[in-house]
């Protein structure tokens, strides 16, 4: 068997997964011939070719555009030091048994906890992770959402001998779901029913003073360097809620996001070059302060060395892809689904990486399609995925879009109490499937749908009392009003 052999595929996939076969040199050589035929290459490994062929399997595995491995096969070929994370671009998943699973995207780490079961027979474990992880990210899922899905099934793969899991009719196994929060389907079809009747509601076009104007070259450089700044616009004390973000820069007094876009403009205009990705990798905590100084010359953000640690993460990558965001987004456009490309392109990119369920690069992508450009064409099922932040948390929740069914974590909420991990996870997730549903049901694009939950928050405020009779979804929500949104710190959102 040679690679000359891929010469008679009339057809050639675009993705292609090559086995080891028991042969590692064969194997770099098959995987060369993929990639000179531009194919996605997927590659993985044994324990006797880690052991004996170690620099041949290791170099293989860094050509490849998606590996796996096992814990001790990635401890022989890389080690377990920070320098062994795969280069930008690459992404590799480490098999943990029944501890889980690693997901690298290029040096962004997340683990995922495995799935209990009764181990019946553990044979093709590996094969039925790789093998689901893999379609899941043909399809256009995060590498943390498709590693999710490889996890559930791998874990129903071992419940039984052999291949019986694998014969079983319909769909594969979906994730454990937390059932502490939930979509109230009633109250979301309800409200699909009222979004679907609305004439008027269009997606915002992001455009007016606090934008680049209409044709301005710059525009999906700045956007791509400022949209991944959209998070974490609010105060903590003792382990509570406290106030939003708000000060006045250049006169006029701003809250939260649209503080962010105009220190973004002030930006632009003071140095074009700054939102280039050798701009964003120089970024530092004195340079963030300096620039994000409100009138007063305090730097209100909550978290700046945050904002500074994201903006050099994103310059930085971008710098290692080669690729400036203008190009990229023109890579994009000119595929058959440019925003599942653009979303797939992101997890690649520090600041838009980091979250499974992808709200800035939703965000961005909904931007660059509705500005009067159409930077980001439109394509036939090819909508964004739900743009879940906290105003959006907090409309579902008091709507009844969302219901959380645990008494202990319905508290935390009312009483805006810090929330754990796990807690905040549960109610978001509950609210990116609640928008998504709301979506398909009322007919309406996500931008449009995203538009009218986040100007709830005009009507149905953190600290305010709720004017309820001037808010559009009035005639079907729930009124559940004491309830706020999950407080927890995060770059997400």
């Amino acid at each position: 068997m040679t690679p000359a052999l891929l010469d008679l595929i009339a057809d050639m996939p675009s993705c292609a997964y090559c086995v080891p076969f028991m042969d590692a040199g064969l194997q770099r050589k098959f995987v060369d011939a993929l990639r000179e035929r531009g194919c996605l290459t997927v590659g993985s490994t044994y324990g006797k070719a880690a052991q004996l062929e170690t620099a041949l399997v290791r170099a293989t595995l860094s050509t490849t555009d998606l590996s796996f491995c096992n814990a001790a096969e990635q401890s022989l070929l890389f080690g377990d030091t920070a320098s062994s994370a795969p280069a930008p671009g690459q992404l590799r998943f480490v098999t943990r048994g029944a501890s889980g699973v690693s997901v690298f995207q290029g040096d962004h780490r997340t683990d995922l906890t495995g799935h209990p079961v009764a181990v019946v027979d553990p044979t093709g474990a590996g094969d039925t992770f790789c093998g689901t992880t893999v379609a899941r990210l043909l399809l256009g899922d995060h590498p943390v959402e498709a590693a999710r899905r490889g996890n559930a099934a791998a874990a129903e793969m071992v419940t039984a001998l052999g291949p019986t899991m694998l014969w079983q009719p319909g769909p594969p196994p979906l994730p454990h779901a937390d059932h502490r929060a939930r979509v109230n389907t009633d109250v979301v079809d309800r409200m699909a029913e009222l979004v679907a009747e609305m004439a008027d509601l269009r997606g915002f076009d992001f455009t007016g003073d606090l934008f680049p104007a209409v044709g301005d070259p710059a525009t999906i450089d700045w956007f791509a360097a400022a949209t991944l700044q959209q998070f974490g616009f609010w105060y903590s004390a003792d382990d509570h809620w406290d106030r939003s973000m708000i000060d006045a820069i250049d006169g006029t007094t701003r809250k939260g996001s649209d503080y962010l876009w105009a220190v973004y403009r002030r930006w632009a205009t003071a140095d074009p070059n700054a939102m280039s990705a050798a701009g964003q990798a120089a970024v530092t905590a004195d340079t963030w302060h300096a620039l994000a100084a409100a009138d007063d010359g305090s730097d209100p953000f909550p978290e700046p060395n945050l904002c500074a640690e994201l903006a050099a993460a994103y310059g930085t990558t971008m710098q290692h892809l080669g690729l400036t965001p203008t190009e990229l987004i023109s890579v994009a456009a000119a595929t058959a689904h440019p925003m599942r490309s653009l979303l797939t392109l992101l997890d690649h990119v520090g600041g838009y990486r980091e979250d499974p369920l992808r709200k800035k690069s939703a965000l961005l992508g909904v931007i660059l399609r509705q500005r009067p450009e159409r930077l980001l064409p439109a394509a036939e099922r090819d909508d964004a995925p739900p743009i879940v932040d906290y105003h959006v948390q907090r409309s579902c929740l008091r709507t009844g879009m969302v219901a959380i069914d645990d008494a202990q974590l319905a508290a935390k909420v009312q009483a805006r109490t810090v929330l754990d991990e796990d807690e905040e996870a549960a109610i978001r997730r509950a609210t990116f499937y609640a928008v998504a549903r709301l979506c398909e049901r009322s007919g309406r694009t996500m931008g449009a749908v995203d538009w009218f939950l986040f100007q709830m928050r005009h009507r149905c405020p953190e600290v305010a009392t709720p004017v309820c009779a001037d808010c559009p979804a009035d005639p079907q929500c729930s009124h559940l009003v004491q309830l706020f949104q999950p407080v927890r710190r995060t770059t997400f959102y």
